[in-house]
């Protein structure tokens, strides 16, 4: 390799004038001695009979080896909308992954990632989000490992190597490389990533808020979807949502799993509720909850004999009542319009952030 950059370095300039379609010789004469270096980009694999290569730490770097300058997320947001390269560590605060049974298929997914430098409030203006949404599409080949990390749940740092930026959005394609630690040759000074001191800061829900980001939201409850809520009663003792009907009574439920009677089902509910909110005044957002939150606006009665209780749209609390500030994963907005005007915010409730 030292030789093939050797030879290119002896070659360029060149002797002879670069050659233009539609300028005069004069012009191009003077264009040769400006004339930036050709870029390129040689892709170096394993030979197809070599299952894997070793890497020798000892060795010394090559002056002629350039490492990739990393950014950080604000950085990365100032940016122009020319699309480049990137690299650049972040903390994966939430996953919106997409899990195929075949360990060689990956889906496209999302990631919600933040920084030291978007959570440091004095640093940053008011119009920089908190966090920013990362696509990683299919033809990202990703690492079991770092798989793996991303769907436990604990909260892990991923090292972004070219990934795709540009216009406030990254996206991670081919030739993306996505490590839980920092490269062999990447030693530069700022290249290891700045822990997060307290917990992960997010914006309110606006009109600059960002499809597949992480925000709060307040406001009203102003109606419920009836048209996708419902109830179903799962095991007290492991949890189970498959719960079949007892074969010997039917006025009770069996649990496959525990093979026991259930005496006590608990039942889980899926609400969907609409929000008027003074940060969006002119649209209602549309909030699928988790569990906790439905309990607290729900007047849900407990199970009796066994039975679960009546669907959540039965029991709903009065309109216009107050929500609790909340976690959501802004997913997207929809075409149809209400019939007051505006349009409707979909989004659902975030579980707890990975990083607190």
């Amino acid at each position: 390799m030292l030789g093939l950059f050797s030879l290119i370095d002896s070659l360029w300039p060149p002797l002879l004038p670069v050659k233009v379609p539609g300028q005069s010789q004069e012009n191009e004469m003077h264009l040769t001695t400006n004339l930036p270096a050709p870029s390129f980009c040689y892709i170096l694999a394993a030979h197809p009979e070599q299952r894997h290569t070793d890497t020798n730490e000892l060795e010394q770097i090559s002056n002629l080896y350039f490492p990739p300058a990393v950014h950080s997320l604000k950085e990365i947001l100032q940016m122009s909308d020319l699309n480049q390269r990137c690299s650049f560590w972040a903390y994966v605060i939430y996953k919106r992954l997409q899990v195929t049974n075949s360990p060689l298929s990956q889906k496209q997914f999302w990631l919600v990632v933040t920084d030291s430098s978007l959570q440091n409030e004095a640093e940053v203006s008011p119009e920089m989000p908190k966090n920013m949404p990362i696509c990683v599409a299919s033809s990202c080949e990703v690492d079991i490992e770092v798989m793996e990390a991303l769907k436990s749940t604990h909260p892990c740092a991923v090292f972004f190597k070219d990934a795709l930026c540009g216009n406030g959005r990254i996206i991670c394609i081919e030739r993306t490389v996505l490590l839980l630690q920092k490269p062999l040759l990447c030693s530069a000074a700022g290249s290891d990533i700045t822990e997060l001191t307290g917990p992960v800061k997010l914006d309110e829900l606006d009109s600059a808020t960002r499809a597949n980001s992480v925000c709060i939201v307040r406001g009203t409850v102003a109606g419920v979807d009836e048209r996708t809520a419902f109830s179903w009663p799962t095991c007290n003792r492991c949890g189970n949502g498959k719960v079949e009907q007892h074969p010997q009574d039917r006025d009770l439920l069996y649990c496959s799993q525990c093979c026991e009677t259930i005496i006590s089902p608990v039942l889980k509910m899926h609400l969907e509720i609409f929000l008027h909110c003074q940060s969006r005044p002119l649209c209602t957002v549309k909030v699928k909850l988790l569990q906790k939150t439905i309990a607290s606006l729900l007047n849900s009665s407990p199970a009796e004999d066994g039975h679960p209780a009546s669907p959540p749209k039965d029991n709903i609390t009065t309109l216009e009542t107050p929500c609790e500030t909340i976690q959501i994963y802004f997913l997207k907005i929809l075409s149809q319009s209400l019939p007051c005007g505006g349009t409707i915010l979909f989004s659902k409730e975030n579980k707890e952030l990975l990083h607190t």
